[in-house]
């Protein structure tokens, strides 16, 4: 854990990409507000500068006068305040979590705001774990939503499941090379294949590279799914059409992003350790690991494109 000798020596090293585990049900805003929160006040709690003094003169104006420096209590904290604020704390993140979503989430400090902004451009994968449920099929395909179909599941198999999902993922992946405009047994989609991911050319069209499932007790099932451009929406969709193709309904009861890139669960805070040691450790091994993979953060003219 590191040890600062001061507030200003903190407040100088908290320039860098953090890894977070966001809890369901709380929006990002909250969470980087919690973070400047915890932020400012373990740094307004560490050794300050010296208070600034003034110059004053006293004694009478016909005798030698006496100048002495006091304390200029206009630099007081208790007089201007903290010396800390929300405002002097800079945080973005760097691809958006829903609020019913849980897991990774890659936030930038102060300087860390610009790799934010690279990631968001490289367009990195992340993967989830997707739980569903048979039986129900809801209006917004998520468990809060309002029921508008229940059907049998009792005939959905594990083997039944892995088939669709292999065939969903197939899908994808044709689709992905259909729209790059290339043959799927071609020299050049081989060549493309083997320098890396083919990101789709628009940043809002979803792609899915690996779909399977991991866990099935009926009438629950968790998908881990790989994908670029997702969003909360797209993936509740998944889990309905998984159903529909099963001849049954289904509905999603949770979203957890298990990795983003080379960032996964084991380096992502917990809330209770969203604190200034534990914040400024993070960023440090986040450095290590941007270091490690130079590429991770290639600009997207030098990626593959579709």
């Amino acid at each position: 854990m590191v040890n600062f000798r001061n507030a200003a020596a903190a407040y100088k090293s908290l320039n860098g990409l953090i890894c977070v585990y966001k809890p369901p049900c709380v929006p990002i805003k909250q969470v980087q507000h919690t973070i400047k929160t915890n932020l400012c006040r373990d740094l307004n709690e560490l050794p300050d500068r010296p208070r600034e003094q003034r110059v004053e003169i006293v004694g009478a104006t016909n005798e030698p006068m006496t100048v002495k420096l006091v304390p200029n209590y206009a630099d007081d904290p208790l007089v201007c305040g903290p010396r800390y604020i929300h405002e002097d704390i800079r945080c973005s993140w760097a691809t958006h979590l829903g609020l019913f979503s849980s897991g990774v989430l890659l936030l930038g400090i102060n300087e860390g705001t610009k790799l934010t902004y690279l990631i968001n451009t490289s367009r990195l994968t992340r993967a989830y774990k997707i739980q569903g449920q048979f039986g129900k099929a809801t209006d917004t395909y998520f468990w809060n939503g309002k029921t508008v179909e229940r059907a049998a599941y009792g005939h959905v198999t594990r083997e039944k499941i892995d088939a669709v999902v292999a065939h969903m993922q197939a899908a994808h992946q044709k689709a992905m090379y259909e729209l790059s405009g290339l043959h799927m047994e071609s020299q050049a989609t081989y060549e493309m294949a083997s320098e890396g991911l083919i990101r789709p050319a628009n940043s809002k069209l979803p792609v899915i590279y690996g779909i399977k499932c991991v866990h099935f007790e009926s009438p629950n099932f968790t998908l881990e799914v790989q994908a670029v451009n997702e969003y909360d929406k797209y993936l509740w969709t998944l889990v309905h059409d998984l159903g529909m193709q099963l001849r049954t309904s289904a509905h999603c009861t949770g979203v957890q992003c298990i990795r983003q890139g080379k960032f996964d669960l084991d380096v992502a805070l917990l809330r209770k350790h969203w604190q200034l040691e534990h914040i400024v450790d993070n960023m440090d091994r986040c450095r290590r690991i941007l270091e490690e993979h130079q590429n991770l953060m290639k600009p997207e003219s030098a990626r593959l494109s579709m």
